[in-house]
C-alpha cells in the first residue's frame, strides 16, 4: 500500500516538520491511497470536520472519502515539533481552502500529529485537526 509516495521521502533526508509537510502537499494532491499511506494501519484520526474518531485504515478512509470531495488544500501557518528518539510530536495551525458547491471557503484549525519512525519513514500514528475557535 505504500507504493512509490515516499520515493523522495527518507527519516535520513526529511524532518517531523517535513513528514507534515509532506501530508499537506499530498492531501493537495486529493488522492486517498496517497493520503493513507502516510498513516500507519492502526493509526487514529480526529478529523477536522469528522464527528468521531476514526481508527485504522478503513475508518480513515472514510473520512478521506468525504474530505477530498471538497479538494482541500492548505498551508501552514505555525508548528512546533518536540523528537523524543524516534517518535514526534508536531503542534501547529494551518489554513485550509475547501470547494464544494462552486464556493471556496477557507478553514481555519489546529493540528496534532503524533509521528513514530518506522523502517526509515515518518509514519502518523495520531493525527488531531481541529477548527480554531
Amino acid at each position: 500500500m505504500w507504493r512509490n509516495i515516499f520515493a523522495s521521502y527518507s527519516a535520513e533526508s526529511q524532518s517531523p516538520e517535513s513528514a507534515v509537510q509532506h501530508w499537506l502537499n499530498t492531501l493537495c494532491k486529493h488522492n486517498i491511497d496517497d493520503i493513507l499511506a502516510l498513516y500507519h494501519p492502526k493509526a487514529t484520526l480526529l478529523g477536522t470536520l469528522a464527528d468521531n474518531i476514526k481508527v485504522g485504515t478503513s475508518a480513515i478512509r472514510s473520512y478521506f472519502d468525504f474530505f477530498v470531495l471538497k479538494k482541500p488544500c492548505g498551508v501552514i501557518t505555525s508548528m512546533k515539533v518536540n523528537r523524543y528518539g524516534d517518535l514526534a510530536v508536531a503542534n501547529g495551525t494551518y489554513d485550509f481552502t475547501l470547494h464544494e458547491d462552486g464556493k471556496e471557503t477557507k478553514v481555519s484549525a489546529r493540528f496534532t500529529y503524533v509521528l513514530k519512525l518506522v523502517n526509515g519513514k515518518w509514519l502518523i500514528e495520531t493525527h488531531h485537526s481541529s477548527l480554531q475557535p
